[in-house]
This record gives C-alpha cells, sequence and structure tokens, in this order.
C-alpha cells in the first residue's frame, strides 16, 4: 500500500514510526516536497492514498472526479495560520501594517484564508506590500526586517515563536477551517477495502496521539525532521498541535468549506463547473475503521 504525505506535523508524525504494521499492513510512505508533486504521483497511480486541500481538490474534482474517494480529514482549522512579526516589533494588529512589507506563500491556502480575513475587517491585499516568497526563508525574513510581517501556516510560526525571534500577533482562528483531506484512488478502494479500512485505522491512530498527548506527538515529529538533516525544538512541535484539529470524520460543514473556493475558481475561469462534493465522499473506511482502531496503544 503506497502512502503519500507533506511535510506538515501530522504526516511528521504518522513517518515516525509504521503505524500500519499493527493491522498487518505492509505501507510504503513517500514524502513530498508539495501538494501539486504529491497529487501528480497520485493521479499517476504511484500512490494509492494522498492529501489536499483547496484549490488542488477542488481542480481535481473538477476534471476527475471518477478517480478517487475523500475519507478522512488530515488537519483542519484557522489557528494553524498565523501572522508574525519580529520579537521586539510594536505592531500589534493588523490596521498598522497598512502600506508595510508582509511576506506570504501567495499561491498558498494560507493566503488565501489570509485574503478572506482581511475582506472581513474591510482590506484587501492591494491595502499592503505582499512579498512573495517560500515558506521556509519567512521567518529569517521577519527576523532580519527584510518584511514587516508574514502570514505561514504551522509548525513555521511556532517555530519561529519557540526560537524567540518572532511573536504571532494574530491567527486564522474562526475565519475558516481550510479543511485537508485524505484522498484514495477509487479503483484501488474498490477492489482493497480492507486494506484501506486498516490504514484509517492507523490514521485515527495518529490523531489520537496528537490530541492525548501532544508533548510526545512533538517529540516524534521532531525526531523525523531531525533524520532529514533539520534540527527543530520538540517543543515548537507540541505547540503547533494545540493549533490543529486532527479527528478524522469527514463532516458536511468541512466539506461545505470547498464550495466558496470552488465558485471563486469557476469566476476565474479555473474550471467549468462548481463540483458536487458530497458525491466524492466515502465515509465506509472510518466507521468500519472505528471499530478497529487503537492498535497503536
Amino acid at each position: 500500500y503506497h502512502i503519500g504525505v507533506q511535510s506538515v506535523p501530522p504526516d511528521e508524525v504518522y513517518l515516525a514510526k509504521d503505524w500500519a504494521e499493527p493491522y498487518g499492513l505492509d505501507a510504503e510512505v513517500t514524502q513530498f516536497s508539495s501538494g501539486g508533486e504529491m497529487l501528480k504521483a497520485f493521479l499517476a497511480g504511484r500512490i494509492d492514498t494522498a492529501n489536499g486541500g483547496s484549490a488542488r481538490l477542488v481542480t481535481l474534482a473538477a476534471k476527475q472526479p471518477d478517480s478517487f474517494y475523500i475519507i478522512a480529514t488530515q488537519q483542519y482549522g484557522g489557528d494553524r495560520y498565523g501572522l508574525m512579526v519580529a520579537k521586539d516589533s510594536p505592531i500589534k494588529g493588523i490596521e498598522e501594517l497598512k502600506g508595510k512589507k508582509i511576506g506570504a506563500v501567495t499561491g498558498s491556502g494560507t493566503f488565501n484564508t489570509f485574503r478572506v480575513f482581511l475582506q472581513k475587517h474591510g482590506l484587501t491585499p492591494d491595502d499592503f506590500q505582499i512579498v512573495n516568497m517560500k515558506v521556509e526563508d519567512l521567518r529569517a525574513a521577519v527576523q532580519q526586517g527584510i518584511v514587516d510581517a508574514a502570514v505561514a501556516w504551522e509548525p513555521h510560526v511556532s517555530i519561529a515563536e519557540t526560537m524567540g525571534v518572532a511573536k504571532r500577533i494574530l491567527s486564522m482562528e474562526g475565519v475558516n477551517e481550510s479543511p485537508n483531506f485524505i484522498l484514495v484512488r477509487r479503483d484501488f478502494a474498490d477492489e482493497n477495502p480492507e486494506i484501506v479500512t486498516k490504514f484509517m485505522a492507523s490514521l485515527i491512530d495518529t490523531a489520537e496521539l496528537v490530541k492525548q498527548d501532544p508533548e510526545k506527538a512533538g517529540q516524534l515529529a521532531a525526531e523525523t525532521i531531525s533524520e532529514r538533516g533539520v534540527q527543530v525544538d520538540p517543543k515548537a512541535l507540541e505547540l503547533s498541535f494545540t493549533r490543529i484539529h486532527l479527528d478524522r470524520e469527514v463532516t458536511d460543514d468541512l466539506i461545505a468549506e470547498l464550495i466558496p473556493i470552488a465558485e471563486s475558481m469557476l469566476k476565474a475561469g479555473k474550471i467549468d463547473h462548481v463540483p458536487d462534493f458530497k458525491s466524492l465522499v466515502n465515509r465506509t473506511f472510518y466507521e468500519d475503521a472505528i471499530k478497529i482502531a487503537g492498535k497503536n496503544g
């Protein structure tokens, strides 16, 4: 069973040990540097499961709805997106940043959520100087004063705070949930329902650990990241886990979050119709997995 993951905190925990093994599942996990790369591999059939949200998932649903099911949530919650400034900056709110430089990854779900946040406050990105950067460069840009603030996703904000170089002045909590979902190839799932159910049980176990023991989850994630030669304080990851929701169940409310994204993409001519997202959800695997989950103790 070929599983695709990204370099986000819940996926780092999944990489930390063989969560599938207690279910007798032989899983090969591949980490991708971006959601776009992972979905390419998914469509090419190189991996059986992937995760994705917002614009990429909407495009996939509009163009190839028969190719996959949505079976679980990977992570959600606006609190995992934050606006940070340098530790000694006097800036306390968004109004004070008007006309100033804000670093961001402009194609990201984080920036889309930030755009909605600005609308709710009667502002637009044009009220600021938005500087498009790689997420890994934002912390240093804030620290060195290249930008006055930066909007980023977890764990980047928690890492900057824990290092003592930045402070979070606001989060996107309550703006939207911006869910990421777990996807499985439809042909594979139809032929191998028991394999997908076992994988789902391993996902439920990961989520339980994060909820029950964020400190342990932070340590596991830090260990995984350090294997790639990057040292991260486990405390930073523990903090980031308190800002991420990891309930695996796909609810109608979370699916409904995709509709406004699809409507804006339709207006922009990126898709030719708003997909019927509910028809892509298959809850069977979650319902069956709940009965067998817990083998990772």
